[in-house]
């Protein structure tokens, strides 16, 4: 850590950046206004993804991951090469790189067959919305830091030792044969995508980025600088290999604090670079980024790409470190929406790790704060090493996991945990259609105790279980048949070893993801129904099955119980432990899962911003929600109901063993940052996070902002142009949100610290 004389750098929030050099400051201004602009994908682009699309499909026949790798190298040598001022670290300059292999992608072997995947009854429920299934691309975090010790160079020679051992061998496989050598080729279309930079750099008279990238990536780093360059310019690659960043997500970043600290301590022993010469490299570094996500629709928000910072190491060690700090303060100086750094906390953190954290995290980015005293445990639970399982990351939103080790395609689906007590209340049909979706459970004058319900909720939870592992189970193993990423693979440290693609099941763990959604809803809706039904007797089940067919119409008194009942978010025993049972629930029917590569199924707690098409398809709810209505986001408090504050909130989560859930949780809170402009705010702050860690919860998001300012910036949007909020699994300018996301903003209670 850095010495206690030298200052925790701060800067309040939502005052814009403050970046260190002009140079970084000039960049940082196009990189934002790039998502603004009104920009077509020029013709000599579409031209070339078409030509890469027609190529992999001709040389699929021969082998996947062969057609992979020569389409990748169609595109490095003659994809255009720009040079944009002010960026030091070249490759992926135009943002319509990243996409030039997207067509392919889309005709691939796996992408043709989708769509007749899945059984009748399976796809039934998919088109209903009890789930969405199946995605699968992205949220992945190979080991690109490899590339810094090893070069390509070094990685060739791995290829090659083990093409060699394997051609020696009477009973050689061809199809691993195949593949090394379409690892080899991708390697090499690296080479020449730097070289190709490397000319241009020199024409243009750039010696010292030329010199660079005649070294780098395919010999390993001995600097900083060169550190960032091997690892920028594998990371443009990778990403232009899987189609960019659209269908992916974007890939994790790793946990730069640590795979960057030799360099950055070697320079500075060396004399080589001073602490703010290094300060603008990183955020040169992390302004790169922006780039990656031209294509999506919510592109002027986030690429999505995820580093975390701090933790511990795989010995069990303190981690943080004088970089840590400074990356920190990078991106409070850029004061961008992406990359995200989110910050992994411990009890065993000294007190200045606390510090930081809390200063970064009062900054307002808005980016995670995840638990190593759960995370751990959960990985451990789930079959990782405690090696491994102490190295994770959060990678993309909310996803958690082991960089250059896993394949875990965390959002296998999502599933509408709502609708599926709906069914369980309605005889397995859907409120809003009448149709039958889930199984035959009893009508609502049989279920005579809450203990019936609890049962008939099971029961459908159960049925809906089954569909749904079937169906995402079969475009597993679709994308195992028919999708290769051999570039990809070379960062995965089993996939090289076993001759095996990270698409079809090469790498050390392969997982797949359910995200459970609306479980505040359910929650709330057990403990209004018991309290209505099963206590008080005010109605019978029958009839308050009644009011929710009919919108509560006629039926407002009846609401308004429904809203006065005990909410989850307040530490309340009454309803935790409803929170309890649900989650127990989930993890019983999918915790002995299988998946198609060999690897099991793991869950995670959050909706995303899927909570608003969720809810379209669920009729009015227990908790008084009317029908169609969004559900509640993520693991927040529903609107209004969480009245004793922060503390309370951690309270009423930490009824749920989240070492259940390593696939990623969260909980959205919004501070009053007024009270943490001072340092003694901000310790208090710090004695808050501790708290999070001490009760066992996995992950909040914390946005910076009170009530009045969200409202005064919803109608006169020109005086906050800095104002950034944490939205769902990504930050953005407030006064970019549409309206329904500034709604779901001003929806949350404003939290303080009490005195």
């Amino acid at each position: 850590m850095p010495a206690a004389s030298e200052p925790i750098y701060f800067r309040p929030p939502n005052r814009g950046p403050a970046c260190s050099t002009l140079r970084s400051a000039r960049l940082r201004e196009r990189r934002f206004a790039m998502g603004y602009e009104e920009r077509s994908e020029p013709p000599e682009y579409t031209q070339l993804a078409d030509e890469a699309r027609v190529l992999l499909l001709r040389e699929e026949a021969t082998d996947l991951a062969l057609a992979r790798a020569r389409a990748l190298r169609h595109v490095v040598d003659r994809c255009p090469i720009a040079l944009e001022p002010d960026a030091l670290l070249l490759g992926g300059e135009d943002p319509f790189f990243f996409n030039l292999l997207l067509p392919a992608l889309q005709a691939d072997r796996h992408s043709r067959r989708g769509p007749e995947l899945g059984t009748p009854d399976a796809r039934r429920l998919r088109e209903a919305g009890v789930y969405y299934a199946a995605c699968f691309e992205g949220h992945i975090t190979p080991g690109l830091d490899d590339v810094l010790s090893q070069g390509i160079r070094g990685l060739l020679w791995r290829i090659e030792d083990r093409e060699s051992a394997e051609g020696r061998r009477p009973d050689s496989d061809p199809e691993k044969l195949r593949f090394w050598m379409a690892c080899r080729e991708s390697c090499e279309a690296v080479l020449a995508y730097a070289r190709r930079y490397a000319e241009a750099a020199r024409g243009a008279g750039r010696e010292t980025e030329a010199a660079i990238l005649q070294r780098v990536p395919e010999h390993p780093a001995r600097t900083l600088h060169e550190a960032l360059q091997a690892y920028w310019i594998v990371y443009c690659l990778v990403t232009l290999e899987m189609g960019g960043c659209c269908p992916g997500g974007g890939l994790g970043l790793g946990r730069p604090d640590q795979f960057l600290y030799p360099y950055y301590r070697a320079d500075l022993g060396a004399g080589r670079l001073t602490r703010d010469e290094a300060l603008e490299l990183l955020e040169l570094f992390l302004l790169s980024f922006r780039h990656v996500d031209y294509y999506t629709g919510h592109q002027i928000f986030t690429p999505g790409s995820h580093g975390s910072l701090g933790g511990v190491t795989p010995a069990g060690a303190e981690a943080s470190n004088e970089l840590t700090e400074l990356l920190m303060e990078a991106s409070l100086r850029i004061a961008m929406p992406a990359p995200y750094l989110s910050v992994r906390l411990h009890r065993g953190a000294p007190e200045r790790a606390w510090e930081a954290a809390a200063s970064y995290i009062a900054g307002g980015l808005g980016f995670p704060v995840v638990n190593d005293e759960v995370l751990i445990p959960a990985f451990l639970r789930h079959g990782r090493s405690l090696e491994d399982a102490r190295d994770y990351i959060c990678s993309c939103c909310y996803e958690n996991t082991i960089p250059g080790r896993e394949a875990f395609h965390p959002n296998g689906c999502y599933l509408n945990l709502p609708l599926v007590l709906e069914l369980a209340l309605n005889e397995g049909r859907s409120l809003l259609t009448g149709e039958q979706l889930g199984a035959s459970t009893p009508p609502p004058e049989s279920l005579v105790t809450f203990d019936d319900v609890l049962q008939a909720f099971e029961r459908q939870l159960s049925y809906v279980a089954e569909a749904l592992v079937e169906l995402v189970n079969m475009v597993d193993a679709s994308h195992c048949e028919g999708r290769r990423y051999p570039l990809m693979s070379c960062f995965m440290d089993a996939c090289l070893e076993r001759g095996q693609d990270v698409c079809s099941g090469g790498a050390l763990y392969n997982l797949t993801g359910c995200i459970v959604s609306g479980l505040p809803n359910v929650v709330n809706s057990l403990a209004a129904l018991r309290q209505a039904v099963f206590r008080a007797g005010r109605v019978s089940l029958a009839q308050l099955r009644e009011a929710l067919a009919s919108n509560f119409d006629g039926h407002e008194d009846l609401r308004r119980e429904l809203l006065s009942a005990p909410k989850w978010g307040n530490g309340d025993g009454r309803v935790d432990d409803l929170a309890t049972f649900v989650s127990e629930a989930l993890y019983e029917r999918f915790a002995h899962r299988a998946n198609a590569r060999g690897g099991r199924w793991q869950l995670a707690l959050y909706s995303f911003v899927a909570n608003h098409g969720l809810g379209a398809v669920v009729g009015a709810s227990a908790d008084g929600r009317p029908a169609g209505e969004s559900l509640t986001r993520n693991l927040n408090p529903t609107w209004g109901t969480d009245r004793d504050g922060p503390t309370s909130v951690l309270r009423s989560l930490s009824s749920i063993d989240f070492t259940q859930f390593p696939d990623g949780t969260s909980l959205d809170l919004v501070f009053d940052p007024g009270p943490l402009a001072t340092a003694a705010g901000r310790r208090k702050f710090a004695g808050f996070l501790k708290g999070f860690v001490d009760l066992g919860v996995m992950q909040m998001q914390i946005s910076m902002v009170d009530t009045q300012t969200l409202l005064d910036a919803r109608e006169n949007p020109a005086k906050y142009p800095h104002l950034m909020v944490k939205v769902a699994g990504y930050s953005a300018r407030f006064i970019d949100l549409p309206a329904q996301e500034q709604d779901e903003l001003m929806g949350r209670t404003v939290q303080r610290l009490g005195s």
